[in-house]
């Protein structure tokens, strides 16, 4: 039992390991596209267009490693519900508990996939290597890092592309003259 309880631990750990990083990822990305966007919006000189290219590209980099951190804590994650799972058939915890419905074991099954002990305990690499379902959490959430690499990539785009085209400024503009109303009626 102690190894089971150990095993609970670690699972609890993974959980929290992954949800942490996750959120790490969604607000340092979401806080460097709003000042890229921010300074787009300021962009006066060429080279403000220059720094806002390089927050962008921070940014991308940063969604593509925290979409690598998803895959790869999912990968712990499934790892660890794969030897619970040893751990809980060894004690007898998989098998059916008498009077209750078919299926109804002690085994711990927080979500669908680690209710699946059958597939688990016979096919664990099919299960470690199966896709995100589109019902989890996770698979929403590389969702909004995928959506982040795309806004990120396009503010690259569009900050090279205005430095390139900088905006067309008269060198020197004529001086601002208050003209009498009576002048501008009485023009030609």
């Amino acid at each position: 039992m102690t190894l089971h309880k150990i095993a609970i631990d670690e699972y609890r750990f993974e959980v929290k390991l992954n949800w942490d990083r996750t959120a790490f990822y969604l607000t340092l990305n979401s806080g460097l596209i709003a000042i890229a966007t921010g300074l787009l919006k300021v962009g006066s000189a060429p080279f403000v267009d220059l720094m806002v290219a390089l927050v962008f590209f921070i940014g991308l980099c940063t969604a593509l490693i925290g979409i690598s951190a998803i895959r790869r804590g999912h990968e712990y994650y499934r790892r660890m519900i794969v030897k619970k799972t040893l751990i809980e058939d060894c004690l007898g915890l998989t098998k059916g508990v008498e009077g209750y419905p078919s299926g109804t074991t002690l085994a711990i099954g927080t979500t669908i996939g680690q209710g699946d002990h059958v597939e688990i305990l016979h096919s664990p690499e099919r299960y470690l290597n199966r896709p995100l379902h589109r019902r989890s959490i996770s698979f929403w959430v590389r969702m909004v890092l995928i959506f982040f690499c795309i806004s990120n990539i396009a503010g690259i785009f569009g900050s090279l592309w205005l430095f390139a085209h900088p905006p067309m400024i008269p060198t020197n503009p004529p001086p601002f003259r208050i003209v009498p109303v009576a002048r501008v009626l009485a023009a030609p």
